[in-house]
């Protein structure tokens, strides 16, 4: 209880200090469910999936992805887990972390709708070393409930000064009763990325 309780007060400041309204009971609940859980993921051992999809004030949204990583020759598997809430008009907040590698991932970003099927984020991650993100997330209509998910993703790894680039491709599908089919992959493009597969379920409310 003391826990939650001075979560609701760290929100509280956190609001009025960066200006994020955080104003109806509800919104309250769905924020401090969100840190639950990643706070409950980070004390077990510890890039929301990339489309372009905003949440709304006061949604939320969380889910996991089993992932192979392919670099130098070798496979790493990942298991992720991915949250995230609309804070604002076209602007949510995500986080990402992932258990069972060789190496942990840790990270955030800010997205922003920027049209209907188009969105940008910017963020920050540490897997093996830290590195400031940015991407253009595109989301093409198929048929109804199915999206096609590219894009273009960047990494500035800051203790190598080195740019990693991918080229995210993936299908979403709406499965009903707010959850989504996500099976996505990103195509290294550069020396310094690698070669991302993984299949995931995604749950908003």
């Amino acid at each position: 209880m003391r826990v939650i309780l001075l979560t609701q007060v760290s929100l509280i400041i956190l609001s009025e200090r960066f200006g994020v309204i955080i104003s109806n009971k509800n919104m309250m609940k769905r924020v401090l469910i969100l840190l639950i859980v990643i706070c409950g993921a980070l004390v077990s051992n510890a890039q929301v999936f990339n489309t372009s999809g905003i949440l709304k004030e006061g949604e939320a949204a969380i889910g996991f992805e089993p992932s192979f990583l392919v670099y130098d020759g070798t496979t790493d598997f990942q298991m992720f887990f991915h949250a995230g809430v609309g804070v604002g008009r076209n602007i949510d907040v995500g986080a990402k972390i992932s258990v069972l590698g060789d190496d942990n991932y840790y990270g955030g970003d800010i997205e922003f709708g920027i049209l209907e099927n188009l969105s940008l984020s910017a963020g920050a991650h540490y897997f093996r070393d830290f590195a400031i993100d940015a991407t253009a997330n595109v989301s093409i209509p198929l048929v109804a409930g199915t999206k096609l998910i590219t894009g273009l993703d960047i990494d500035y790894i800051v203790d190598h000064s080195t740019m990693a680039v991918w080229l995210p491709l993936g299908i979403r599908v709406n499965i009903g009763n707010g959850w989504s089919l996500i099976m996505e992959s990103e195509i290294e493009l550069t020396n310094d990325a690698y070669h991302y597969f993984g299949v995931g379920m995604a749950y908003g409310f």
